[in-house]
């Protein structure tokens, strides 16, 4: 049930490739990076989610040097102190360790860590930081494997035996703030939409389940082709008590959420940067 007290923080996603299929989310060059990371923000947005590579499974596969020259001025542009456009809560969203180090010393505050593996040396690094580290369900090596692997067990009981392990390496590292996310994305190119659907309400009915592992839990507002099907589900992810929302439209999760504070109100405006 949805908390009556707090709202749920929300994760606005910016993505830096132009292959994305969420084609108002992509944002190429300084000012389209600005303007994208200020409106998510006057919107309703806690955090900006960088995304350096699109999952969909038809499009062009992206080098992690490609992903980190696309991360690397969106980073610079928005984690310069001082700087007009400067953001204070900015994550990165990659499989690559690699990436994510690279995220971590241009100044990036999270972690959406997307990959199955989840170094030793990438919890240290997270550590140092003091950084959140949004820990993500995924069955396959990373989202590019998924394209040509068998499907995988996506149950409730195969995210907690995926992510319980996970969430002791990252204590044991010394990792502080841990977010587990059960993946309502990764969605296998066979599933046929019926499936689709029932994968994802599988995770949001049972999501009490995982409060077992002791962390604040991240919900996808998954991006349906229709909109009252993004409201619908954005409302799901809401009344499923999740702590953090990633979405492409936070402006939508503000007005299902009576507690998420009006950023567009004219007391407010000031606080979406230039």
């Amino acid at each position: 049930m949805m908390s009556e007290s707090s709202a749920s923080q929300i994760l606005g996603v910016l993505n830096l490739s132009p292959e994305s299929m969420v084609r108002e989310s992509i944002a190429v060059g300084a000012q389209a990076i600005t303007d994208r990371a200020s409106a998510l923000t006057r919107e309703g947005a806690d955090w900006i989610d960088l995304g350096g590579r699109s999952i969909t499974p038809d499009v062009p596969m992206v080098s992690d040097a490609e992903e980190q020259t696309r991360l690397g001025p969106a980073l610079d542009l928005l984690k310069t102190p001082g700087s007009a456009h400067f953001q204070p809560f900015v994550s990165v969203d990659t499989w690559s360790a690699e990436t994510a180090r690279f995220a971590l010393d241009r100044g990036a505050d999270g972690v959406n860590y997307t990959g199955q593996a989840l170094p030793d040396s990438l919890l240290e690094a997270i550590a140092r930081r003091n950084a959140m580290l949004f820990m993500t369900f995924m069955p396959y090596e990373n989202a590019y494997a998924m394209r040509s692997a068998k499907p995988m067990d996506v149950g409730l009981q195969a995210v907690l035996d995926h992510l319980a392990p996970k969430v002791e390496a990252a204590r044991r590292a010394g990792v502080e703030q841990v977010v587990i996310d059960p993946n309502l994305g990764i969605i296998h190119p066979s599933t046929d939409d019926y499936d689709k659907i029932h994968q994802q309400l599988r995770i949001i009915w049972n999501l009490e389940a995982l409060r077992v592992l002791g962390c604040p839990i991240l919900l996808y507002a998954a991006r349906k082709p229709e909109r009252l099907a993004r409201i619908m589900m954005a409302s799901a992810a809401l009344h499923a008590g999740a702590d953090y929302i990633r979405t492409h439209t936070p402006e939508m999760i503000r007005r299902l959420d009576p507690q998420t504070p009006d950023r567009t109100s004219p007391q407010n405006a000031t606080k979406g940067g230039s």
